[in-house]
């Protein structure tokens, strides 16, 4: 084999892998948990918190093994209908907690927050919901969650982790991502999306995940602040969801998303299963009841219990664009070597 043909293998194989866009999320098998800390217990709202933190360096999923290394959220913004009667406005968030109730994560001031600390011990129960919870009041009533992250070129494989919590035997329930390519920065809020989004179904996300303690039970609670996203009030309705839960995740691509490698985006929204948009720009009011509905039950459409996670990008292992380099050394490598061994084997020929 000549070097002008090893060149054009790679360069051929360099070229089929840039045109290839899959178009399906894919679930997350497993998760790398990283360095940890552990600060002095808290106590805030009637709930006493462990500090402590687990960092996700990576995670393996059917597409292959992504890391945590892309852009961080600059905000996530929590979106409701402030009409009077879509309901309270609370936040009911789920904790793990340990034998005592004492929560192993920090305490969030926000519900924006719940995301941004990236920590896998708390997330938002039933989002989405506007009806269905055996009490009102634990209807969080959120039609939209944006995460703005400014001008992001699309990479070739980048994409969104996310994990819900789920009872043992499911793999997570439905909802609606949406890339958004406009912001209106005197508004805080996107002003045009780039289609209407994919609809994750249930049972989407991989099988059940080790936990950040590892320790073969999770036990969780929930508790309901009654002040829109602000949690530093009383956490009221502090009640044990037992034990027969477990984390889930999925990869979503922003290629799975409609977009293609270089185009530029300012972020994605997060929106319950029953969102009924005709064309991209019906998603941008969240106070159109028709599209945004005011009734979601939260056992119907409004019940993925989102994890605190998602606000920072994840990118291959290796990145796209190391593929290429690789390739090409092993291909060459190979044809180093045989050029190596020719000359040998025809010596030892002669020799004979």
């Amino acid at each position: 084999m000549k070097v002008a043909s090893t060149v054009s293998i790679a360069l051929g194989l360099l070229a089929i892998g840039a045109g290839v866009h899959l178009r399906a999320q894919v679930a997350v098998t497993s998760i790398n948990y990283g360095d940890s800390t552990n600060y002095w217990n808290s106590y805030q709202g009637g709930i006493s918190f462990r500090n402590e933190s687990y960092t996700v360096d990576s995670v393996g999923t059917a597409a292959g093994d992504y890391q945590f290394n892309g852009p961080l959220a600059q905000d996530v913004y929590i979106r409701r209908n402030q009409s009077w009667w879509t309901g309270p406005n609370n936040t009911t968030l789920f904790y793990q907690v340990d034998s005592y109730d004492r929560v192993w994560g920090s305490a969030p001031s926000t519900a924006s927050e719940v995301f941004t600390d990236g920590n896998l011990f708390t997330g938002l129960r039933d989002p989405f919901a506007n009806t269905g919870s055996s009490s009102s009041s634990q209807n969080t009533n959120i039609e939209r969650i944006d995460f703005y992250f400014g001008d992001y070129v699309v990479q070739e494989g980048a994409g969104i982790v996310l994990f819900d919590l789920e009872n043992f035997g499911n793999q997570g329930d439905a909802f609606r991502i949406a890339a958004f390519d406009g912001w209106d920065s005197s508004a805080a809020a996107p002003d045009s999306f780039a289609n209407t989004g994919l609809l994750i179904g249930a049972d989407s996300f991989g099988e059940a995940l080790l936990s950040p303690t590892d320790n073969g039970s999770l036990e969780f609670a929930r508790a309901t602040y009654d002040d829109g996203d602000d949690l530093t009030g009383y956490a009221n309705n502090f009640t044990q969801l037992g034990s027969d839960l477990n984390l889930v995740g999925i990869l979503i691509r922003f290629t799975d998303l409609g977009m293609q490698v270089g185009d530029t985006i300012q972020g994605f929204s997060l929106m319950a299963a029953d969102v009924n948009a005709g064309s991209a720009n019906d998603l941008v009011n969240w106070n159109n009841s028709s599209v945004y509905r005011t009734d979601t039950d939260r056992n119907l459409y409004g019940n993925v219990d989102f994890m605190g996670f998602g606000a920072q990008m994840a990118n291959p292992i290796p990145e796209p664009s190391t593929y290429g380099a690789v390739l090409m050394l092993t291909l060459l490598g190979v044809y180093g070597r045989r050029r190596w061994l020719l000359p040998r084997a025809r010596a030892l020929k002669r020799a004979a």
